[in-house]
């Protein structure tokens, strides 16, 4: 009776012993995983950053000088005040 239970104790130690092996090879290849993942997240976040810059750069208003003298506005426009009624009342 006791040979028994000592060799079931065996298979069940022996059965735990199986399983915590294949838990910690699976477990080390799941970590190999997130691993790549946090390095092609990581990647992915530079170049966001990059991209985001470039796009705040070409809508920045340094650019607006260059346009300007690139498209040829070099004088502002006369603006037109609600005080000037002949264009309220259309008169010339």
């Amino acid at each position: 009776m006791k040979n028994m239970y000592q060799d079931v104790l065996i298979g069940i130690f022996l059965l735990a012993l199986f399983g915590n092996i294949t838990i910690f090879i699976s477990s080390m290849k799941i970590s190999s995983e997130i691993h790549t993942f946090e390095q092609k997240t990581f990647t992915l976040k530079q170049e966001n950053i990059q991209l985001e810059k470039e796009m705040a750069d070409s809508e920045s208003f340094v650019h607006t000088k260059e346009y300007k003298d690139k498209w040829g506005f070099h004088s502002a426009t006369k603006p037109i005040y609600v005080g000037e009624l002949q264009y309220a009342l259309n008169k010339k």
